[in-house]
């Protein structure tokens, strides 16, 4: 019986395209907007990894171990089942094909099949459609946090991109890196430190009264 729930290539397809914001519609005032580095005038561009912050987001994270949580207790449900079916398999072999008892058995066999399998997949939708609202609600939220920041700085261009290293040993990030669409970006224009001290749970006794000095975690 297939026990894949919580496919992550949501994520990826939601979150892993680059976008741009134009900041200019209303955002929520922050509890503490640190200051730029570099203050940019009127028409400034900036930059900033999203999916960064997603890998870090604190709330976000503890939302999905919940939601993996209900995941097995339905999976260990599916489990019991599939022992029941095995063992009417089990039962099946034991009785003379074609007797109305090994006739009955099968038909019943052949329905439960049927009917879990269809369980199976409505859950593995209901919990994509639960992922995918997770991020979908945490990306609203960074995208908001870049909104007032943008405004306070006069930016009105943010770009996503992938901050990670390139190794060379690994296709993957060698694929990765090629499709970047930022090949090189002045860094002070990444702004990813200044919109993820909101998400990321800053280190034990650390203040963020002057921004997010002690809380945006290296890469």
């Amino acid at each position: 019986m297939k026990k894949a729930f919580l496919s992550s290539a949501i994520a990826a397809v939601v979150f892993a395209m680059c976008f741009a914001w134009a900041c200019f519609s209303s955002g929520p005032a922050s509890a503490q907007a640190p200051v730029a580095a570099a203050a940019q005038g009127p028409g400034g561009i900036a930059l900033v990894d999203v999916n960064y912050i997603l890998r870090k987001h604190v709330r976000l994270h503890s939302q999905l171990a919940d939601l993996k949580v209900e995941m097995d207790k339905i999976r260990k449900d599916f489990e019991q089942r599939g022992q029941h079916f095995q063992e009417n398999a089990q039962l099946l072999t034991t009785l003379k094909p074609g007797s109305v008892e090994y006739q009955r058995l099968e038909e019943t066999m052949v329905s439960e099949k049927a009917n879990v399998q269809g369980q199976i997949a409505l859950k593995n939708k209901e919990f994509e459609q639960k992922e995918a609202r997770l991020y979908f609600h945490a990306y609203s939220e960074i995208s908001e946090e870049v909104s007032y920041f943008c405004q306070q700085r006069g930016i009105t261009l943010v770009l996503n991109f992938n901050g990670d290293n390139i190794h060379e040993e690994n296709p993957a990030d060698i694929s990765r890196g090629i499709a970047n669409k930022v090949v090189y970006f002045n860094k002070n224009l990444d702004i990813t430190p200044y919109v993820a001290h909101r998400f990321i749970e800053p280190p034990q006794g650390a203040s963020t009264a002057n921004g997010p000095t002690g809380v945006f975690v290296p890469r």
